[in-house]
């Protein structure tokens, strides 16, 4: 997949504390990093996204979260306008300050999210983890990979259609939220790092 860097505009509404910048995007030998920092001129993150939109199929990533209190990790698919009824999203979101994985899709402007400790798999966003999603005709299933287990395990299915085509986003991000994530930034340098990306079409 072909993938083009966010670069010097920020995210409307009061999620986002930070201006997208590509300088904070780059690789070390097999890992893609992603930086979110605190600046003099204020905070910046990291985006990166495809070019092409894509639907149903299995969505794999390895990752480690940035993991600073008040900074969100993420590998998502995204469509449309936030707000309106062409919002289409389903979400990994690793929430910094916790070991929470935040699962939500996004149907019609309208979400449906479920947060899920990663402890109860022997899994931490601090470590280099396995996370996946599948968007099939009648839903979306999230699976981790289990330290506990050794293998693929379901944490969530949501039987809810996901019709719209969308593309494919990795970034770290600072939040402005003090509830998503619950927590608060510290004004600490996060790097999010990107072991690998999958992305297996089931049309």
């Amino acid at each position: 997949m072909n993938w083009q860097v966010s670069d010097g505009w920020k995210n409307e509404g009061s999620e986002f504390d930070c201006t997208w910048q590509a300088n904070n995007v780059w690789q070390e030998a097999d890992l893609l990093i992603m930086h979110a920092k605190s600046e003099s001129y204020g905070k910046s993150c990291s985006e990166i996204r495809t070019y092409d939109y894509v639907r149903r199929g299995r969505y794999e990533v390895e990752m480690q979260a940035g993991a600073v209190p008040g900074t969100i990790s993420s590998f998502f698919t995204y469509a449309g306008e936030s707000g309106t009824a062409s919002h289409y999203e389903v979400d990994i979101e690793l929430m910094g300050g916790t070991n929470l994985l935040h699962t939500n899709v996004w149907i019609r402007g309208q979400q449906f999210p479920v947060d899920i400790d990663l402890g109860q798999y022997g899994m931490s966003i601090w470590n280099m983890e396995k996370y996946a999603f599948s968007i099939d005709e009648y839903g979306v299933t999230w699976e981790v990979f289990s330290r506990y287990q050794n293998k693929w395990v379901q944490v969530r299915r949501a039987s809810t259609n996901v019709s719209s085509y969308m593309q494919l986003f990795i970034n770290n991000w600072i939040s402005a939220n003090p509830q998503f994530p619950p927590s608060y930034y510290n004004g600490s340098p996060a790097y999010a790092k990107y072991r690998t990306v999958r992305f297996i079409p089931y049309e």
